[in-house]
């Protein structure tokens, strides 16, 4: 039995039924516009009740280049998000806590932040912050025996605009890229960089750590931290091949040889964890670097659609980040093409990336797309200008 393709189908029946029920299982509705959320030790008893606080600043200049020096510093109240604006959350977030004692908080927790934009990350949103918030109770149900290192959510909407999900998912509001450096590309991920920066300049993360997520990323299992000590972890990715353009590669390096070009580390920023310290001098540097691969025409051809992804990997090479890097397998699957719950070494997956179509027969089994055998079939890209409907092929009892 495909497991896996069960799990696709498992998730696929939540999308449809959440999106259409517009429930928040387990979780409170709050009012978050210009807010984020911090992390706090859960009780025994409730692991979703999260306290936030209002956080403002001014965006980053975009005038010119971004010095990696002339990142926001954190405020000097450190470990409160909104501390710039003079409010703490430890107060309020005590007052939240139930009864029966709070859970240890690991010194290795992170901080998920998830960037979104556009209708298709709406819906997919509410789906994937379900699925952390099942993950993370399920997390903090293993200890004592295991410390959760699950912290706080974020959603990062790099629109500009507030939306209807403000009450219903931690969530802060960031503008998106001027049109002048978009240069009417519909190229979207483009913001994602200056997101993160503008994020970085409004709050003061309360965890040491943080996870760089998106909104088709469902949470299999507990994720602990999968970083090695103080160096990050990050997603492997069989399609960043640098190695492939060693003369594009060189144009963002300086001069180096080609064993150094297979260093360049085959990520993205996502699924990737590091630390905030890292992140804060990564940040503008991978803005940068991307916006030079979109401006080099020969780059921009080679890359395309991953140049975000070159981008990030290509920074992260030239700060010395890569040193020390676990770049892991289990980190992300994705199907149809990862057909298992584990990658070929065994190791279990972390989290499953809903991007390619899934197409099945009536045993169960991964078919073609365009096969006459389709029974069942879920295509995300259907679905960008309105959610799944309630219900789409075989009831999820008959899976």
């Amino acid at each position: 039995m495909l497991l896996l393709g069960a799990t696709i189908f498992f998730a696929a029946f939540v999308i449809i039924t959440f999106s259409v029920t517009g429930s928040v299982p387990g979780s409170t509705k709050r009012v978050l516009q210009d807010m984020t959320v911090g992390h706090q030790s859960p009780t025994a008893t409730s692991s979703d009740d999260i306290t936030s606080t209002s956080a403002t600043s001014t965006s980053p200049d975009i005038s010119g280049k971004h010095d990696p020096e002339a990142v926001t510093k954190l405020s000097s109240s450190e470990g409160h998000f909104g501390s710039s604006s003079g409010s703490s959350s430890s107060s309020s977030s005590s007052s939240r806590q139930n009864t029966g004692g709070s859970l240890p908080v690991s010194p290795r927790s992170f901080h998920t932040v998830t960037t979104t934009q556009g209708f298709a990350n709406h819906w997919q949103a509410r789906i994937h912050y379900y699925w952390f918030l099942k993950q993370r109770r399920a997390c903090f149900a293993q200890q004592p025996d295991i410390i959760c290192d699950m912290g706080g959510f974020t959603r990062l909407l790099h629109s500009g605009e507030a939306d209807d999900l403000l009450d219903e998912i931690p969530s802060i509001v960031v503008d998106h890229l001027p049109q002048s450096v978009l240069k009417s590309s519909s190229y979207v991920v483009l913001n994602r960089p200056y997101a993160f920066m503008e994020w970085l300049s409004k709050v003061s993360v309360p965890e040491r750590y943080v996870l760089m997520a998106e909104a088709d990323h469902l949470f299999l299992r507990p994720l602990p931290n999968l970083m090695a000590g103080e160096a990050g972890g990050a997603a492997l990715f069989t399609y960043i091949v640098p190695e492939q353009y060693p003369d594009i590669v060189r144009k963002f390096t300086g001069p180096i040889s080609d064993a150094e070009v297979r260093m360049v580390p085959k990520i993205g920023n996502s699924p990737t964890m590091m630390s905030v310290v890292q992140l804060r001098k990564l940040a503008p540097a991978w803005y940068n670097t991307t916006i030079a691969i979109f401006e080099d025409a020969e780059a921009n051809k080679a890359w395309n659609w991953v140049l975000e992804m070159y981008g990030f990997a290509l920074a992260t090479y030239n700060l010395g980040f890569h040193k020390g890097m676990s770049v892991l397998s289990n980190f992300l699957a994705h199907p149809p093409y990862d057909k298992t719950p584990d990658d070929y070494q065994g190791h279990p997956y972390y989290i499953l990336h809903l991007t390619y179509p899934c197409s099945y027969d009536k045993d169960g089994n991964v078919t073609a797309n365009e096969s006459d055998k389709v029974v069942w079939q879920f295509e995300k890209r259907k679905y960008g200008d309105k959610p799944p409907p309630a219900q789409s092929g075989p009831a999820a009892s008959e899976c």
